[in-house]
């Protein structure tokens, strides 16, 4: 669900942090991977029709520059075109706890990190049997 808001809000490509897709084949310019670190359902709570699942996870929102990027263009790109999106997810509870820049020397890119921590409620109708 992470993955789709974001693109509907113009962040693309967005990558599931579990995709078997290498670097090397992802887009040259920016793009962006979202990763679980943990989920965790909470015990539901019952209406006579309706269960609602409490939950709470942490998500890493990773952002990789294009190559020879500079460091504060790609803070500047998470500023005006990922955290917008973030803080306009409905429906959950979303905190930014931390934000990161490294360099993968590797791949000769910039990568931000954004750790989140979200909270929320789905709800279930109950069948009748």
């Amino acid at each position: 669900e992470i993955i789709e808001k974001l693109s509907q809000n113009g962040v693309n490509p967005v990558y599931s942090g579990f995709d078997a897709v290498s670097v090397e084949k992802k887009n040259r310019g920016f793009f962006t991977v979202v990763s679980v670190g943990s989920f965790e359902l909470q015990t539901p709570i019952y209406s006579e029709f309706t269960a609602f699942v409490p939950y709470k996870a942490d998500i890493a929102i990773s952002v990789t520059a294009p190559e020879n990027y500079r460091m504060e263009k790609l803070y500047e790109y998470f500023s005006e075109n990922v955290q917008p999106a973030v803080m306009k997810f409905s429906g959950i509870n979303c905190l930014l706890r931390k934000i990161s820049i490294k360099h993968d020397s590797n791949i000769n890119r910039f990568i931000l990190t954004a750790n989140l921590s979200v909270s929320g409620m789905n709800r279930f109708e109950r069948g009748s049997e």
